[in-house]
């Protein structure tokens, strides 16, 4: 072999290692849009990530009482706002009356948003992963429907514990990336923990884009099985660069984006 056809095959070979393995940095997802530097999930919090550079602002989503998208994490409002009661059983215009509470629990004047207020926000500015807290009562269509309507299916990805919010969205065409959300993988068997046990297979999960594991529990192996099948590698819930998993990922979702640049 001479030295051309050497050259060429070392240059194939670190092609394929960069396609299976990834190289550089991983994308920075600020949590809750950055809650470590902000209100979470607040138009504010999430403006404040993407100044910082971040790739992506990941949001919580519910669905009210009269079928609005807000952009909210806990089912219960208690925690995060000076009001009381579900999500699930107020309506807009009553989610619209309360506000965001600060760490200290004194009440800001910032309101919950609904999605397509923070898609208008992002305007593709950076990318948005949407976390389904609750599936069913037609929050799979209403997604759907609010992302497309904001021209987002290019920027915007949905992942969910939930098989059956995921299932759904595939069933029901959803045009843009869906990502499984994962606790942890157990060792030599094919079952995942999401919350429940559940069996695990590539074939299963076909249609999904990105597994997003817990950071603590993801092996090297299992990640490298991941990228070589074409699917993309998330961990979550990182503080900080120290917290970094051991395994190549291609993003890491985190509390404090603004400590990674």
């Amino acid at each position: 072999m001479n030295v051309k056809s050497l050259l060429f095959t070392y240059l194939l070979l670190f092609a394929c290692a960069l396609l299976l393995y990834g190289a550089g940095p991983p994308l920075i997802v600020a949590h809750r849009g950055g809650a470590g530097d902000g209100l979470e999930n607040s138009l504010s919090c999430i403006e404040r990530s993407i100044c910082a550079g971040v790739d992506a602002v990941e949001v919580d989503v519910r669905l009210t009482a009269d079928g609005h998208i807000v952009v909210f994490h806990d089912a219960a409002v208690n925690r995060l706002t000076d009001g009381r009661g579900s999500v699930e059983e107020l309506t807009l215009q009553q989610m619209r009356t309360l506000r965001l509470t600060d760490a200290a629990g004194v009440a800001t004047n910032e309101a919950v948003p609904t999605l397509r207020e923070v898609l208008s926000l992002v305007g593709g500015r950076c990318g948005v992963l949407v976390d389904v807290k609750e599936g069913g009562r037609g929050i799979e269509e209403r997604l759907i429907e609010d992302i497309t309507a904001c021209c987002a299916e290019g920027w915007t990805s949905v992942q969910a514990f939930s098989d059956d919010v995921l299932t759904r969205l595939h069933e029901l065409g959803a045009p843009f990336p869906l990502e499984k959300l994962i606790v942890f993988k157990l060792p030599l068997l094919p079952i995942v923990y999401d919350g429940s046990l559940r069996c695990f297979s590539f074939e299963k999960y076909s249609y999904i884009s990105s597994f997003n594991f817990h950071r603590n529990c993801l092996p090297r192996s299992l990640a490298a099985k991941i990228k070589a099948r074409g699917k993309v590698v998330k961990v979550w819930t990182l503080r900080s660069p120290a917290d970094a998993p051991q395994a190549t990922v291609d993003a890491v979702i985190t509390d404090n984006p603004s400590l990674w640049f």
